[in-house]
């Protein structure tokens, strides 16, 4: 294996030894080079002489035999990782550049860079010796993978790989490279007696696709790469600009998201609950929308992460908590029976003065709160527990209900579920597209259903888009559902007219 010095992370205590057999390889430059740098070498002519040119207090030593020509051996010391035989930092820039530069219109580029959860803790528990013998054995893996390129090291537990398509394959070439890359992860390693499991987050930019820059493409890839450690299990993100906004895209919109607050244009969209046994409207979710004065309607997803990450889901929260409760009289008069949905995220449940905001726009507005749903993301539950708890129990003492949004994505368990006001679970959408397709989902739609049967609790499914996807749904027993095969989200006048039309909903 050749062997290569990063010289930024060499440590102190490392002897450098060339050996070499032809007396005069080294030249009087190479020499001069090396004398400037901060580590220990020494020139030998034989493997005797470097045993005894060993120094006792050095630890680690590196035996280089210079072969061939220098030029080929000093470029395997500048681009190649000594302990995983990978490229280096140096290598991957000069990769990645070269690579960018020269491709065609045709072409593609995806950078996948791979990082090993909870490494530091792992080293820190097992010793680096160990932490070091794993990295070898992780590298050896990822190079085993098929349809990848220039597989690097750039950092402690940080590896880069580059994959190249036509521009029309790439996406699904990628996503096979990550199918494979995570098949050799998966299984356990064993180091000095020691069954290890670890899980990698994997982090992918594409050019041109998201960039053709050179930073800009490492940035982007890294920032996917810490949206999927947010995850558990071996996991990976695509780089999307809907969640993963830099904060100069976050100062852009931000002003224009005070305003859009300031002048009133967001407006809400209402979507159908139905009744999978009367086929009829039993309630509804709430939906914002941001009426731009000259970019038109804009979907949440294109706001929504800007509102989190600034703060501004907080007051724009509590204008949709109150344009709900002047939305809900005409709506109960037009004969909506149960309760209008209305999210709350994680963001919110950090304002200290959650409920007794909420508690004032109630009284304020004379909300009816025996029609007043909040829905929230697992995630939420996690992030504060005991304040998300105490918010809740304060919600749910003044009639107001909770559904736990996306049910089946995170990490809630049967205690969280039992001790919290949680009346609806909702199935993921995600699990709803995958009935007639995968069995796996199939299955854990079943569990759901099951699981809120056995609690008390509602269970709604989300997204439903196909008679196959309702047919499965009202077999196994799941009595309400909401989605695309029903209706889109509409605007309130709409809605309203709507109610009364009894044909509005498609028959079973």
């Amino acid at each position: 294996m050749p062997f290569n010095v990063d010289r930024d992370k060499l440590p102190p205590d490392v002897q450098l030894i060339f050996v070499d057999g032809s007396h005069d390889t080294l030249s009087s430059a190479l020499l001069s080079s090396l004398q400037d740098q901060t580590f220990n070498f020494q020139q030998c002519h034989s493997l005797v002489e470097a045993n005894q040119a060993l120094s006792d207090h050095h630890q680690n030593f590196l035996l280089i035999p210079i072969e061939h020509s220098i030029p080929n051996t000093l470029f395997r010391l500048q681009t190649q990782d000594p302990l995983t035989g990978a490229g280096n930092r140096q290598h991957f820039y000069h990769q990645l550049t070269h690579s960018l530069k020269y491709l065609s219109d045709s072409e593609a580029l995806s950078l996948l860079i791979i990082d090993i959860d909870n490494f530091s803790e792992f080293n820190h528990q097992y010793g680096h010796d160990v932490g070091d013998k794993l990295v070898a054995l992780i590298a050896d893996r990822l190079d085993s993978c098929p349809g990848k390129n220039d597989l690097c090291r750039i950092g402690n537990d940080e590896f880069t790989l580059l994959v190249r398509a036509p521009l029309s394959h790439i996406k699904q070439k990628t996503r096979k490279v990550i199918e494979q890359l995570i098949d050799v992860l998966l299984p356990a390693y064993e180091v000095n007696e020691h069954e290890i499991h670890l899980h990698c987050s994997i982090g992918v930019a594409m050019a041109p696709d998201h960039s053709h820059e050179f930073d800009d493409l490492i940035r982007y890839a890294n920032t996917a790469r810490l949206r999927a450690k947010k995850l558990r299990g071996h996991s990976y993100a695509i780089f999307d600009t809907h969640y993963d906004l830099d904060d100069q895209q976050t100062i852009r919109l931000e002003p224009e998201l005070w305003q859009a607050l300031q002048k009133r244009q967001f407006r809400l969209y209402y979507q159908p609950r139905i009744c999978l046994t009367t086929h009829r409207v039993v309630g509804a979710e709430a939906l914002i929308r941001w009426e731009h004065p000259t970019q038109g309607m804009i979907p949440p997803d294109e706001f929504i992460p800007i509102s989190e990450k600034s703060g501004l889901i907080v007051p724009i929260g509590y204008w949709v908590v109150e344009q709900v409760g002047k939305d809900m009289q005409r709506l109960q008069a037009a004969g909506l029976p149960e309760h209008i949905g209305v999210n709350l995220s994680f963001r919110q449940f950090q304002d200290g003065y959650l409920s007794s905001t909420i508690e004032r726009l109630i009284k304020r507005h004379q909300i009816d709160t025996r029609q007043l749903e909040f829905e929230l993301t697992e995630t939420a539950l996690f992030r504060d527990e005991p304040h998300v708890v105490y918010c809740m129990e304060s919600l749910n003492q003044l009639g107001a209900e909770f559904s736990l949004d996306d049910f089946g994505t995170g990490y809630s368990s049967f205690a969280m579920l039992q001790k919290l006001p949680i009346a609806t679970l909702k199935i993921d959408k995600s699990f709803v597209a995958g009935i007639g397709q995968s069995e796996g989902d199939e299955e854990i739609v079943r569990s759901i259903i099951s699981l809120a049967r056995n609690l008390n609790k509602k269970v709604i499914a989300e997204g439903v888009e196909t008679h196959e996807q309702l047919s499965f749904l009202k077999t196994h027993g799941c009595l309400l559902a909401q989605g695309y095969y029903f209706s889109r989200p509409i605007p309130l006048e709409s809605f309203i007219q709507r109610l009364q039309d009894p044909d509005w909903i498609p028959a079973p």
